[in-house]
C-alpha cells in the first residue's frame, strides 16, 4: 500500500487498467458498438471510401495491404480504420489519399474457441473490417513528413542489406536491425520460433535497449556530459521508432526508456516499476485495447521479471569472477528472470514451451547487440566509400551465418519446444504468486506460502474437471457439437459448405492439444473422405 501512494503513476495504472477490464468484460468494446462500417458488410451493392494509406504497404499473397483511414463512406462522414487488400500492380505508397470502390467484410474468426481469433486480433487494433479494393483513383498525397521519410530511411537501409548481403543474410538483418519482415521465409520463421528466439526478429525493448548504448556511447565520445546524452538519446529512439514502422513493440520500449533517461537527467532514481507504469498508461490512454493483447502483456511481464528477479538469481553466481563466465550468468540470469513470468503467458497464448531458449538465448542475444551497432555503422559507411562497407559487410555477414547456423541447430532438437495445453486465469495467478513467493519469503515463509499456493493449485485443478455439458461452436458452414459427459468427449462436425474445407482438421487438432483432449469420439461429415479421416483420427497426433 505505501508503494501505490508512493508512486502515483502505478495507482493510477491500476485503477486505469481495472477499469479497462470492467469495461471488456460489459462489452464495451465489441465490435458492433465500436464500429459503424459493420452495418454495411452485408450490403450487396460495392461500397464508395474516401480516406488515407496511414500504414506503408506490404506485400502479401496476389497483392497489396495497408491500414486505410477512412474520412467519406457513402457520401457521410465516417472515421474509421480498415484493413485494405489490393492488387499488387496498384502503385500505392503511405500518405496517400485515395477514392476506393469494393467491398467491406468481416474478418476471418477462429472456428473454435482456444485458437488464433484474426478477427480479435485486428479489433484490439481498433480495426474491424477488411476491404477488397475493385477500383481505386489517387486523390492526392498527405503524409506525415517524418514518418514520411522515417520509412524512407527503412527502405533505403533494407535496400542497402540486399545490395551488400547475402539473400540469407539480408533476410536476418532486415527484421533485427530496422522490422522489415517482408522478405523473412516461412522455413527461417519456424527455425527461430522453435529455438526460441523469434523475439529476435521483432523490433522491441531488446533492440532499442541496444541503441541506447550504442547513442550514449556516441554522445559521451562526442564529449557531451552524461547528463545531455541522456536527453539528446531520446529523439534518437523515437526516430529509431518511427525507422522500423512504429509498431507497439517497440514504442513501448522508447516510451519506457525515454521515461528512466529523463529521471537520469534530472538526478532522480530511476524507479522502473514507477517508470513501466508511466509508459503503460501513456500507452493504454492513446490504445486503451493493446492491455489484452499478447505482445503488450509480454513485453510488459518480462520487464517486470527481469527487474524483479534478476538481482536474486545473481546472488547464486556472486563468487564467480572469470569476466567471461561473470557475462554468460548475467545473460543466463537475464534470460530465466524474463522466462519465469512469460512460461504461463506463453502457454495461454500459443499452447507451447520452448526448452531450448535458456540454452539458444545465453548465445544468440549478445550476437544480436554486435549485428545491430555493426548494422548501424554499416549503413552510415555506405554514403563514405564502398570498400570499408563492404569490408564491415563481410563481418556482420560471418556473425549473421553463425546466427542463422546456431538457430537451425537449437531449433533441430527433437523436444526443443513442447506442446501444452492452454491454462486458465486461475492456473496462471496461482503460477505468478507461487514464482514470487519463492523469491520474497525466506526460510519456513518460504516453503510456507508456496505449500499453500501448490496445494491450492491442486485442489483447483481436481475442481475444475470438465462437468457434463454441451457445448455448440458455430462457424461460416461448419457447426461442431461437442458433449462431455462423465469424464468422455464427443463430437459431431457438419460440414454445411459445398467445398471441402481441408484446414478445418488442422485447427480441430489444435483445440484438441490446446484443450488437454487426449481422447474422445468424434464424426465427421460434410467432408472428403481425406479430411474427414484426419479429422477423426485427429487424437492419435497428440
Amino acid at each position: 500500500m505505501k508503494l501505490l501512494l508512493k508512486r502515483p503513476a502505478i495507482t493510477v495504472f491500476i485503477i486505469y487498467a481495472l477499469t479497462l477490464i470492467t469495461l471488456d468484460y460489459c462489452g464495451f468494446f465489441a465490435p458492433e458498438k465500436q464500429s459503424l462500417l459493420l452495418n454495411l458488410v452485408n450490403s450487396k451493392t460495392d461500397v464508395n471510401i474516401e480516406g488515407k494509406i496511414i500504414s506503408d504497404p506490404e506485400p502479401v499473397k496476389n497483392g497489396k495491404r495497408f491500414i486505410f483511414q477512412t474520412s467519406q463512406v457513402n457520401g457521410k462522414t465516417i472515421s474509421e480504420k480498415i484493413l485494405v487488400n489490393c492488387p499488387a500492380a496498384y502503385n500505392v505508397s503511405y500518405g496517400d489519399v485515395l477514392a476506393l470502390e469494393g467491398r467491406l467484410k468481416i474478418p476471418l474468426q477462429a472456428p473454435l474457441p482456444l485458437l488464433f481469433n484474426y478477427r480479435t486480433y485486428l479489433a484490439r487494433e481498433n480495426i474491424y473490417t477488411t476491404f477488397d479494393v475493385k477500383y481505386f483513383e489517387f486523390i492526392t498525397s498527405k503524409p506525415s513528413f517524418i514518418k514520411k521519410y522515417a520509412l524512407l530511411i527503412q527502405k533505403d537501409i533494407s535496400n542497402k542489406f540486399d545490395a551488400y548481403f547475402s539473400k540469407k543474410c539480408a533476410e536476418i538483418l532486415k527484421p533485427i536491425i530496422v522490422g522489415d519482415k517482408s522478405s523473412l521465409e516461412k522455413e527461417t520463421r519456424d527455425n527461430f520460433i522453435d529455438a526460441g528466439l523469434m523475439h529476435i526478429l521483432v523490433v522491441s525493448g531488446l533492440n532499442v535497449a541496444y541503441v541506447s548504448v550504442i547513442f550514449l556511447f556516441l554522445f559521451k565520445l562526442l564529449g557531451f556530459s552524461l547528463k545531455k546524452a541522456y536527453l539528446l538519446c531520446i529523439p534518437f529512439l523515437f526516430l529509431y521508432a518511427l525507422i522500423t514502422g512504429a509498431q507497439p513493440p517497440v514504442m513501448r520500449a522508447v516510451i519506457m526508456f525515454s521515461c528512466m533517461l529523463i529521471s537520469l537527467a534530472l538526478d532522480r532514481e530511476p524507479l522502473i516499476y514507477n517508470s513501466l507504469a508511466l509508459s503503460a498508461l501513456l500507452i493504454l490512454i492513446a490504445q486503451p485495447q493493446q492491455l489484452f493483447g499478447a505482445s503488450f502483456q509480454m513485453s510488459y511481464i518480462a520487464t517486470i521479471g527481469i527487474v524483479y528477479f534478476y538481482s536474486k538469481i545473481m546472488t547464486l553466481f556472486q563468487s564467480v569472477n572469470n569476466p567471461i563466465l561473470k557475462f554468460l550468468c548475467e545473460t543466463f540470469a537475464v534470460t530465466l528472470s524474463a522466462q519465469i513470468l512469460l512460461i504461463p503467458i506463453c502457454m495461454y497464448y500459443f499452447g507451447k514451451i520452448s526448452l531450448i531458449s535458456f540454452v539458444s538465448n545465453i548465445i544468440i542475444v549478445p550476437a544480436i547487440g554486435i549485428m545491430l551497432a555493426l548494422g548501424i555503422i554499416f549503413y552510415f559507411l555506405t554514403f563514405i566509400s564502398r570498400i570499408p562497407a563492404e569490408g564491415l559487410a563481410y563481418v556482420i555477414s560471418l556473425i549473421t551465418q553463425a546466427v542463422i547456423f546456431l538457430t537451425e541447430f537449437f531449433a533441430q532438437f527433437k523436444y526443443a519446444a513442447i506442446n501444452v495445453a492452454k491454462p486458465d486465469i486461475i492456473k496462471m495467478t496461482l503460477y505468478f504468486l507461487f514464482a514470487f513467493s519463492l523469491f520474497s519469503f525466506k526460510d519456513k515463509k518460504r516453503f510456507l506460502f508456496s505449500g499453500l499456493i501448490l496445494s491450492a493449485g491442486f485442489i483447483y485443478a481436481k475442481a475444475a474437471q470438465p462437468r457434463d455439458a454441451v457445448n455448440v461452436y458455430k462457424s461460416p458452414y461448419i457447426t461442431t457439437t461437442h458433449t462431455i459427459k462423465n469424464g468422455n468427449h464427443s463430437f459431431l462436425i457438419e460440414n454445411k459448405a459445398r467445398y471441402d474445407n481441408k484446414y478445418y482438421a488442422k485447427s480441430f487438432e489444435e483445440f484438441l492439444r490446446y484443450s488437454a483432449i487426449k481422447k474422445a469420439d468424434i464424426k465427421a461429415v460434410g467432408f472428403s473422405k481425406e479430411t474427414a479421416e484426419k479429422i477423426v483420427n485427429a487424437t492419435k497426433s497428440l
